[in-house]
């Protein structure tokens, strides 16, 4: 007796079946969807954080070109809006500036502190609107030993703001102490300033 069944062809395929492939799919969409909005809640942190590295390096440079150089740096605000550029200049024995490049926060991060935020990363240390605090004083300078001081020659604690606009929760902050020129870095928390 032969045996001339064929065999069944359905039985031999593999694969998937339609359901199995909706299902992956679903699984798929849902994942994609809270990576966009994990990716959209970082990314103004991420350009405050930008924002605040290329302005604590505009800082470093005047304490360390300062004490490098033996010469005085001065620090540059320039009038522009968004306040989001600042320089430096050195100050030449007999008198005269050289001129640095001016360094301009990566867009959309600014100088600024949000409304919001009443309370300084420091105790003693000012806030103010447009996120450079320097205590009322026009002229902020590096002595050649790095002290970061007025233009009387007295040393000056400051603080810096970095902001991304309408995004409280993306601010950062620096301080300078002014007899070491020492910097600190800070990031909100929604309730009080972190140490970074």
């Amino acid at each position: 007796m032969s045996n001339n069944r064929k065999p069944d062809s359905r039985a031999a395929q593999s694969g998937f079946s339609l359901l199995e492939m909706l299902v992956v799919l679903a699984i798929m969409m849902i994942i994609a969807a809270m990576a966009i909005v994990n990716i959209n809640g970082a990314l103004p942190n991420q350009q405050s954080a930008a924002g605040l590295n290329a302005a604590v390096a505009v800082f470093r440079q005047g304490r360390d070109n300062a004490v490098a150089q033996r010469r005085s740096f001065q620090l540059v605000i320039p009038a522009v809006n968004p306040p989001n550029q600042i320089g430096l200049q050195r100050i030449e024995i007999g008198g005269g500036f050289s001129s640095m490049p001016v360094t301009t926060l990566p867009s959309p991060a600014q100088f600024g502190l949000d409304a919001s935020i009443t309370t300084p990363p420091e105790s003693g240390l000012p806030t103010c609107s447009n996120g450079l605090c320097f205590g009322g004083t026009l002229t902020q300078t590096w002595l050649s030993d790095g002290t970061f001081v007025q233009a009387n020659g007295t040393p000056l604690n400051a603080v810096v703001y970095v902001m991304v606009p309408g995004q409280p929760s993306a601010q950062r902050a620096f301080t300078i102490l002014g007899t070491t020129g020492r910097i600190r870095t800070y990031r909100w928390n929604g309730n009080s300033w972190l140490l970074q």
